[in-house]
């Protein structure tokens, strides 16, 4: 590349801070082209936990179940057992229909509101069966009050008339 500079090939990383969980870092003396591939690959090596099939049995809310699954798939989850895990189709203990201890987590959600004021259910009100699975805690431990910190805000139920 006559006349121009080429950062492809030399590209600088600074490391600011480094923990177990977390990294920050300078990436200098490249295109963006290094950089969102840099990023799409850390993304790519980070195990997840996901709520990717919902099974409702009774929605007597103003919501619809497609609006209550979506919502749910949105909580983010942690687990120590990410990698441990299988992918669902290609577990050999279920065949693939994801309803195993292998490839698989079960929460539950029961609420029910009694009045004909809104209720905040919050990602607290999900019970899993595995307790290394369950969803993030964003709430702030030096916070008085529970219930303004309860959570990933999932959905609001009202009573159906």
């Amino acid at each position: 590349m006559e006349g121009g500079v080429s950062y492809a090939r030399m590209p600088r990383v600074k490391i600011r801070e480094l923990k177990d969980d977390y990294a920050k870092f300078e990436l200098r003396d490249t295109d963006a082209s290094i950089a969102n591939a840099l990023r799409r690959v850390m993304i790519a090596e980070v195990p997840t936990v996901a709520i990717d099939l919902v099974e409702i049995e009774v929605n007597s809310s103003v919501l619809n179940d497609e609006f209550i699954a979506h919502r749910l798939g949105l909580i983010p989850l942690t687990s120590e057992r990410a990698m441990s895990m299988r992918f669902s189709r290609d577990c050999d203990a279920c065949d693939g229909d994801g309803q195993c201890e292998f490839c698989s987590v079960e929460f539950h959600l029961r609420v029910k509101c009694m009045t004909d004021q809104t209720l905040d259910v919050t990602s607290k009100d999900l019970y899993s069966s595995d307790p290394t699975v369950s969803p993030v805690d964003f709430s702030d431990p030096s916070a008085t009050d529970s219930d303004n910190n309860r959570c990933v805000s999932s959905t609001f139920f009202k009573r159906k008339t």
